[in-house]
């Protein structure tokens, strides 16, 4: 049950900060509150699991997201397909998950020493585009 927790949490994180080709937005199915308070609950479950996962937990759990984009999406007519969709598609539910998720998993990446020193001086001392 946690593995596909976590396999569904991994993707609702992982649909945040993805581009997303631009497509029409579908009414969902869901009264907007409804998928308000799911996607809260979602966040603040996963959230609550990375605080208190061990590293390799961690480690984990983020090797679930995909990064080639060679992943299907899920079933827009299933529920967690038509849950994503929205969620892809709707800037306030986005900043409810990196609102929520954010941090715990900034923290315990810190923790656990997966954001490289090298990273954070390339970006210390990357030009600034847009200033």
């Amino acid at each position: 049950m946690l593995r596909s927790f976590a396999v569904a949490a991994a993707t609702l994180v992982a649909s945040v900060g993805v581009a997303q080709p631009s497509r029409a937005q579908a009414a969902s199915p869901f009264p907007e509150e409804m998928l308000t308070s799911t996607v809260q609950q979602m966040s603040d479950s996963l959230a609550s699991y990375i605080a208190g996962a061990s590293c390799a937990e961690v480690a984990s759990l983020v090797k679930l997201i995909p990064t080639d984009g060679g992943s299907s999406p899920p079933d827009p007519s299933s529920i967690i397909g038509s849950v994503m969709l929205t969620v892809k598609n709707s800037p306030n539910l986005q900043s409810t998950i990196a609102t929520r998720v954010g941090p715990p998993l900034i923290n315990k990446m810190l923790e656990c020493n997966m954001v490289p020193v090298e990273l954070l001086m390339q970006a210390s001392t990357a030009p600034r585009s847009g200033r």
